[in-house]
């Protein structure tokens, strides 16, 4: 008997043996398979929560600014931005290839329907404030003081009325610097892509002027005169316009305010009759009465004119908010409405400070950074 039960315990005891050896095994034999689903899994946790934008060039400097100033103490939260112009950004966020878009006018009544037929509710935030000056290349007139225009003369150069430097109309608004000007050709360059800055500018010039309006109208891309008669030439983004009207003698050209470096700057005559530079300040006072409801149709509203008809004696005329378009926020996943609530908190409060605003660009009015804030608040529930 006794040694029956010894028998049966060295059966037990192996059978445990072969038990342990089997699992140690297929632990082993798993073992690489878990620590990569580990790696796998830690790799995950890790890795930043892309926010992808494209659109404007308009805005580009003030969003690499922000980014990097945002990024450097949220690291769990990548940017990338892509400026190709507000016309390919628009269709990008149609396509649902974006985060978000970023566009200097807001989606037509089509394009919102569109939008809204896809995402539900679409919001279209003006989130910050710029200016669209209008540079030249006079070598004569280098290091002297600005050449002034009115509305009514840039137009008359834009439709080939007036085609060289030193025409009459130009001389009798410059008595200083008259006899400095050229008889040389004046030469136009625009935007080559379908461009927010277009639209805005050709906006300015519809709103002073029936003729523009009627013969060229307003678009991010327009038949521009001046190219059917040899003097106009496109080129990529702000920085193509900017850089090929430093390049060409004798040319003008339109470009956001960042960009406008090097050139001579044209004194605008605004509404109250008085001649303005382009300046944050100046572009802050045309648009310090902005208000409006991010989910309406913006377009419809024609909030440009009303900001090109103030009268303020020191606004600057060609004034703009520039807009991001953003879906609903149970259109992205937690993470990533997580994400952009804390870029949306960033941009309404620390990126409205002056020292994180880049040159060029001017903070939007406080009760839309408080519209943003509230927005925010609504992406972080």
């Amino acid at each position: 008997m006794s040694q029956r039960q010894d028998y049966k315990k060295i059966i037990v005891i192996a059978i445990a043996i072969v038990v342990v050896l089997a699992g140690l095994f297929i632990f082993s034999a798993n073992k690489p398979a878990l620590q990569q689903q580990s790696q796998q899994s830690s790799q995950q946790a890790s890795q930043p929560v892309l926010l992808k934008g494209s659109g404007a060039t308009f805005p580009e400097a003030q969003l690499r600014k922000w980014i990097q100033v945002f990024t450097s103490t949220n690291t769990d939260i990548k940017i990338e931005y892509s400026a190709v112009g507000s016309g390919q950004g628009v269709s990008d966020f149609l396509n649902g290839l974006t985060t978000f878009g970023c566009s200097d006018v807001p989606l037509t009544t089509e394009q919102l329907n569109q939008a809204k037929n896809k995402y539900g509710i679409v919001y279209q935030v003006p989130y910050l404030l710029g200016g669209i000056a209008v540079v030249y290349n006079v070598p004569e007139l280098k290091d002297k003081q600005p050449l002034k225009l009115t509305p009514e003369v840039l137009v008359d150069i834009l439709l080939g009325k007036i085609n060289y430097w030193d025409d009459p109309k130009i001389k009798e608004l410059n008595p200083e610097v008259a006899n400095l000007l050229p008889h040389k050709e004046i030469y136009f360059i625009h935007r080559s892509d379908g461009s927010g800055t277009t639209a805005v500018f050709t906006s300015y010039l519809s709103f002073v002027s029936s003729e523009w309006k009627t013969k060229v109208g307003t678009g991010k891309t327009v038949q521009w005169p001046l190219d059917s008669m040899g003097r106009g030439q496109g080129a990529q983004g702000n920085t193509g316009v900017a850089s090929m009207v430093q390049q060409t003698p004798y040319s003008m050209g339109y470009v956001e305010l960042a960009y406008m470096k090097g050139m001579g700057v044209v004194a605008l005559r605004n509404n109250a009759g008085k001649f303005v530079l382009p300046s944050p300040e100046r572009v802050s006072l045309a648009v310090k009465s902005l208000d409006v409801d991010f989910t309406s149709d913006i377009y419809s509203l024609d909030l440009l004119s009303k900001i090109f008809g103030t009268t303020d004696t020191d606004a600057y005329p060609i004034s703009s908010p520039t807009y991001m378009l953003l879906k609903s926020p149970d259109n992205y996943d937690l993470n990533t409405r997580k994400a952009l609530a804390r870029w949306l908190q960033f941009i309404a409060t620390d990126g409205q400070k002056p020292e994180n605003i880049a040159e060029g660009y001017a903070p939007i009015p406080q009760n839309i950074s408080q519209k943003i804030l509230q927005l925010s608040q609504l992406f972080g529930k």
